[in-house]
C-alpha cells in the first residue's frame, strides 16, 4: 500500500519524483496545442455551462430532509441522538449537527427561536459521486467527480456543481452524501472508498461545519453542514470583545460570493482536479437596493435568449490522458497545471449576450494555475466585490489577477461592443511553481467567446467611484469599515517554508491535532505577517473563518482592489504580506494554509484555534488550547465515534494510513484513541 509518508519520503529522496508507483501514474499526458484543439474540437462552438440552482427542500412551512437536521434516529443517549459509529449508510447520518450551533435568536431573520429540527430556514442535499462528463462534443467520456443535487437522477451531476442561493441572515443545512465507494456499480475508476470534506469559502460558520481537512464524510455515509449565513458581530471599542449573542452584525463582512469545494486531508488536490467545486451565494438587502438602481442586474433576471444576467464562471485548466481521462501525478509537489482552458466545466466555450450589463463572478479554481484576466476589447471592467465580500466602491480596471481560490465580482458592460469579445488570460506560466509575468502581447490563451447582439440599453453605467456596499460614516447608509492599528492586540509570523520535499509553516508539517495559533476569540484584531520563503514557489495563503483586510505586500499597498476584504492573499517568491484580520463567534479549530492545493496536501497548513478567554484576558494574545495532542478533553460532541476505527486496514481511507486521524477527543470529530506522538518532527518547535 503507497502512503502518503512514503510519497514524502520519495519526494525528498528523488526531488523530482522518479520513484512513481505505476498505480498512481494515470497514463499519458495529452499534449494539446494553444490553439485548444482537443480530440478535435474547434474552440468556441459549444455553449457555456451555466449550473443550475441547488433544489431547496423546506421553507418556514416544511421539514423534508430524513432524519432532521439535529434529529437523528440511532442515538447514544444524547439529546441529538446522534449514531453511534460509521454504519455505511446515508439514510444514519454519522455527523450531525453539533448541538451547541443554533442559539442565538438574531441569527435568523425568519424564525423566532432555535430547537432541535428546527435550527434553519432552508434544507439541502447534495451527492457526491462519480459519473462521466464529455468535455468536448463527440470526444470521450471522462470519469469526473461531481457534486449533484439529490433530487436528480443518479449519474447526473457534472462539474462545477449546483449553485447553492441563501439568504443573509437565513441558515441553512447542508446534508451530503459520499458515494464515492468502492462497491458502488457504474462508473467507478478508484476502486477504493474516497474520503470528502466540504469547505465553505469565505464562510463564518462553526468548526464542525467548515470542513476542516479530517472531518470526513466517510464514503457510504453524510455528514450535516450548518451555515449560519451571519456576518461576525462588531467588537466593542471599550473591552475589545464581541459579543457571541446579541449586539450588532458587523456589515463590512456581509458575505456574498462563496464557493464549497473538497478539503478531505492529503487528498484535496486529487478530489478538487477531479471536479468537486461549486458556487455558493448571498443575496442580502444592499444586493437588493443595488438591482432597484440599475447598478447590478436584478436578481434573477434573464436576457432575450433566456440565460441569468448574473453569471458564475469557474475557471479550471485540466489536463487529459491520451484516452480522455484526467491526467494526475501524485507525485507533482509543484502543482498540478493543465494545457486545456475550461470554464465551467467546458472547453472554451461560447455565451450569447445582448448589449448591456452583466454581473460575472469569475472564480479561479484551479490547483495551481494563476490567471490575469483581461478583455479582447481592452475596455475597463468594473470590480464590485473581491472573493466573499463587495467593495465599498467600484474599481474600474483592464485587467485583474486571480490567484488559487480568489474570486472577482464583476460588471461587464458590452454596450458598444463589437460581436465578438473574448475573455483572455495574459499571465505567462509554464510549471506549477507559480506565474513568470504578464504579458499583454504574449500568445493568448483564450478561455471564453461572447457572442454580443442587439442595442445598447439604456441602464445606468458602473463606473468608477459607484457605491456598492459604501463607506460607513461617508457615503449615505456606508457599510464597510477598516480595522484600525489601535485595534491590534499582537502579532503573528508566518513563514512559508519548504523541506523533505514537502511544505511547511514556520518549519512545521501540519497536524490536524496540533494548534499553531490560539487566539482570545472575539478581542480586537491581529496582526498577521505572511511570509514566503522563496525558492521561486507562488504561495497564495487563505484563512478560514474570517477574511483580513491587507495593508502591504512587501512593503506598499497591494493592487487597489486588494486593499479591501480577501480571505486570501497571493505571495509570489520572497514575498511578504502584512494583514489585519479579527477572530470572532466561533472556536475552532480551523485552519489557514496554502492555497496552491498540493502544497497544502503536502503539508503547508497550519491550525488556528479560536477560544474563549479565560478570566482576565487582558495583555494576552494566545488563550489555553486544547490542540496541544495529548491533552483528553470532552468528547460529547456531534460526529465522535466510539473507537479509533482501523479505518485504512478497512480500506475505508483513500491513498492513507493509519496514523493520520489522531483525533482531539471531546471536539466532536474524527475518530478517538488513536496513537499520536507530539514529539515527531513536524510536531516540535
Amino acid at each position: 500500500m503507497v502512503t502518503r509518508r512514503t510519497m514524502l519520503q520519495w519526494g525528498a529522496a528523488t526531488g523530482a519524483g522518479l520513484l512513481v508507483p505505476l498505480a498512481y501514474r494515470q497514463g499519458r499526458a495529452l499534449a494539446q496545442s494553444r490553439s485548444g484543439r482537443f480530440f478535435g474540437y474547434q474552440p468556441f462552438t459549444q455553449p457555456l455551462f451555466i449550473p443550475p440552482v441547488l433544489t431547496a427542500l423546506t421553507n418556514q412551512d416544511g421539514n423534508r430532509l430524513s432524519p432532521a437536521p439535529g434529529a437523528y434516529p440511532r442515538g447514544r443517549g444524547q439529546t441529538s441522538g446522534r449514531p453511534a459509529a460509521p454504519t455505511g449508510n446515508c439514510d444514519d447520518v454519522t455527523h450531525g449537527i453539533a448541538p451547541e450551533f443554533g442559539h442565538c435568536p438574531e441569527w435568523n431573520r425568519f424564525n423566532s427561536g432555535f430547537s432541535p429540527g428546527n435550527t434553519h430556514e432552508q434544507e439541502f442535499e447534495l451527492v457526491t459521486e462519480e459519473t462521466t462528463q464529455r468535455f468536448v462534443p463527440g470526444g470521450p467520456d471522462t470519469p469526473v467527480f461531481a457534486y449533484r443535487d439529490a433530487t436528480k437522477a443518479s449519474g447526473s451531476g457534472r462539474t462545477p456543481g449546483p449553485t447553492i442561493v441563501a439568504e443573509y441572515l437565513a441558515p441553512v443545512v447542508v446534508r451530503n452524501c459520499n458515494e464515492l465507494r468502492r462497491d458502488r456499480s457504474g462508473v467507478n475508476t478508484t476502486h477504493h472508498d474516497v474520503e470528502t470534506s466540504i469547505h465553505l469559502h469565505g464562510s463564518h460558520a462553526p468548526a464542525h461545519a467548515d470542513g476542516y481537512p479530517d472531518f470526513y464524510v466517510l464514503a457510504g455515509e453524510a455528514r450535516d453542514y450548518f451555515y449560519p449565513n451571519i456576518a461576525p458581530k462588531v467588537t466593542d471599542p471599550g473591552t475589545l470583545m464581541a459579543p457571541v449573542c446579541g449586539g450588532e452584525f458587523d456589515t463590512t463582512w456581509i458575505p456574498s460570493t462563496l464557493w464549497y469545494h473538497d478539503h478531505a486531508m492529503d487528498i484535496t488536490g486529487f478530489n478538487v482536479s477531479r471536479g468537486l467545486a461549486g458556487f455558493y451565494l448571498v443575496f442580502d438587502d444592499r444586493q437588493r437596493e443595488l438591482a432597484d438602481r440599475g447598478v447590478i442586474p436584478r436578481i434573477g433576471a434573464t436576457d432575450a435568449f433566456g440565460g441569468p444576467l448574473d453569471i458564475g464562471l469557474a475557471l479550471i485548466d485540466q489536463r487529459f490522458n491520451a484516452d480522455g481521462t484526467l491526467f494526475y501525478d501524485f507525485l507533482d509537489h509543484n502543482g498540478r497545471l493543465g494545457d486545456v482552458f475550461t470554464v465551467n466545466g467546458v472547453v472554451q466555450p461560447k455565451h450569447k449576450v445582448e448589449r448591456r450589463k452583466y454581473r460575472f463572478r469569475f472564480l479561479n479554481a484551479s490547483n495551481a494555475r494563476i490567471y490575469e484576466i483581461r478583455l479582447s476589447t481592452r475596455r475597463k471592467m468594473c470590480i464590485i466585490g473581491t472573493d466573499s465580500w463587495l467593495l465599498p466602491r467600484a474599481i474600474e480596471v483592464e485587467s485583474f489577477q486571480l490567484a488559487q481560490g480568489q474570486r472577482h465580482d464583476v460588471i461587464i458592460d458590452f454596450r458598444d461592443a463589437p460581436d465578438e469579445v473574448f475573455v483572455e488570460n495574459i499571465l505567462v506560466q509554464t510549471d506549477g511553481r507559480g506565474a513568470e509575468e504578464i504579458d499583454p502581447n504574449k500568445e493568448r490563451d483564450l478561455l471564453l467567446k461572447f457572442e454580443v447582439s442587439g442595442t445598447n440599453s439604456s441602464e445606468p453605467r458602473c463606473v468608477d467611484g459607484t457605491v456598492i456596499r459604501g463607506f460607513a460614516g461617508i457615503d449615505p447608509g456606508g457599510q464597510f469599515s477598516f480595522h484600525r492599528k489601535e485595534e491590534i492586540v499582537g502579532t503573528r509570523r508566518l513563514r512559508a517554508d519548504r523541506s523533505l520535499g514537502a511544505w511547511t509553516i514556520n518549519n512545521r508539517f501540519f497536524n490536524p491535532r496540533r494548534a499553531d495559533a490560539v487566539p482570545v476569540l472575539g478581542r480586537g484584531a491581529e496582526r498577521w505577517i505572511f511570509e514566503n520563503g522563496g525558492g521561486g514557489w507562488w504561495h497564495p495563503v487563505h484563512t478560514h473563518l474570517e477574511g483580513f483586510q491587507i495593508k502591504t505586500v512587501n512593503g506598499k499597498p497591494p493592487r487597489r482592489e486588494r486593499r479591501f476584504n480577501s480571505d486570501l492573499v497571493s505571495l509570489e517568491g520572497g514575498f511578504v504580506a502584512e494583514v489585519f484580520v479579527k477572530w470572532r463567534t466561533f472556536s475552532g479549530p480551523f485552519v489557514f494554509h496554502c492555497h496552491a492545493v498540493e502544497h497544502e496536501d503536502m503539508r503547508m497548513m497550519g491550525v488556528n484555534d479560536p477560544t474563549p478567554a479565560q478570566g482576565d484576558a487582558s495583555g494576552v494574545i494566545d488563550a489555553t488550547g486544547p490542540l496541544d495532542g495529548e491533552t483528553r478533553i470532552n468528547s460529547d460532541v456531534s460526529g465522535v465515534v466510539p473507537d479509533c476505527i482501523e479505518l485504512e486496514e478497512e480500506r475505508r481511507i483513500y491513498f492513507d494510513e493509519v496514523g493520520d486521524l489522531e483525533t482531539v477527543e471531546n471536539r466532536g470529530v474524527g475518530f478517538p484513541e488513536c496513537k499520536f506522538d507530539n514529539g515527531l518532527r513536524g510536531n516540535r518547535s
